[in-house]
Order: structure tokens, then C-alpha cells, then sequence
């Protein structure tokens, strides 16, 4: 019951669910006679005000990533939240060879490291859960990366 309540409060799915209902009591009561029309399209507005609100609420709780971008590019890697950078990487291992790169042309394509920049290693945070961060790691020998991959932070 609690999880159901915490669920309910802070994912957003109480509102949603709220939403449901003001639609569905008044189409129930246009049907049945007991409002006129502009009582059900207050019914259908107050729907869409809660199912939206609770829509905007579950994107933050689930991570849904709805309004981040999914295209990659410099600008769209700079100006998405370390923790939404996941949504990125399939269109930045499409469109860039990271593999193979200076280090300074990454740096400047990526933008400063969020966790490791040294010699040997570049990380980038990607993803995080609740209690761990997944990084993008770029593996650095003579200036040149030499490896990429994607796990969590060590």
C-alpha cells in the first residue's frame, strides 16, 4: 500500500489517473443528462490539464527522456543533462568515429570531461541510477583514442 501511495504522489500516475476520471464522470453525467456540454468540455480540459500534468511528472520520475534530444551533435551534447546523454549515443556512434580521433578534436567536439581527463583517459557521464553513474569512456595512448566503451563508473 505504501509503494502503491509513494507511486501514486511523486511518478505522476495519481494524476494521470485523475485525469481518467474527470473525463469519464463527465461523459458519464453528459450521458445521463445531468450536465449540458460545456460541463463535459470542462471535464475534458480539467483531463487534460491532470493527465498532462502527470505526464511531465512521470518523465522526471521514470527518466522517460520525452523532450531530449536524439540527435547528436555539439550543441545537443552540450546542452543535454549529463544523466540524459544515453538518449545521444546511438546517433554519436553512427555519425562520429570516435576511435581513431585526437583527444583534443573529442575534447573539443564533446566539451570537457565530467569525471577523468588525463593523459590516458577521458569520461563522460551518460547515465545515472541511484547510486551509480554509467560513463562514456575514452581510452587515450599518444593522444590518440584507442578505445571506447560504456559502463559504470570505476
Amino acid at each position: 500500500m505504501k509503494l502503491f501511495l509513494f507511486l501514486a504522489v511523486h511518478s505522476g500516475l495519481g494524476l494521470a489517473l485523475l485525469g481518467v476520471l474527470a473525463f469519464l464522470t463527465g461523459s458519464i453525467l453528459l450521458f445521463a443528462g445531468k450536465v449540458r456540454r460545456r460541463g463535459w468540455f470542462v471535464s475534458i480540459a480539467l483531463c487534460l490539464l491532470l493527465f498532462g500534468g502527470g505526464l511531465y511528472q512521470a518523465n522526471d520520475f521514470f527518466a522517460l527522456g520525452i523532450g531530449v534530444p536524439r540527435d547528436f551533435s555539439a550543441e545537443n551534447w552540450a546542452q543535454t543533462a549529463p544523466a540524459d546523454r544515453h538518449f545521444l549515443l546511438p546517433s554519436l556512434e553512427e555519425q562520429v568515429e570516435l576511435v581513431g580521433m585526437r583527444a583534443d578534436e573529442a575534447r573539443a567536439l564533446l566539451g570537457a570531461p565530467d569525471y577523468a581527463s588525463n593523459d590516458t583517459r577521458m569520461a563522460y557521464i551518460v547515465d545515472s541510477d541511484w547510486l551509480d553513474y554509467v560513463v562514456l569512456d575514452l581510452k587515450i595512448e599518444n593522444g590518440i583514442i584507442t578505445e571506447m566503451r560504456t559502463g559504470l563508473l570505476s
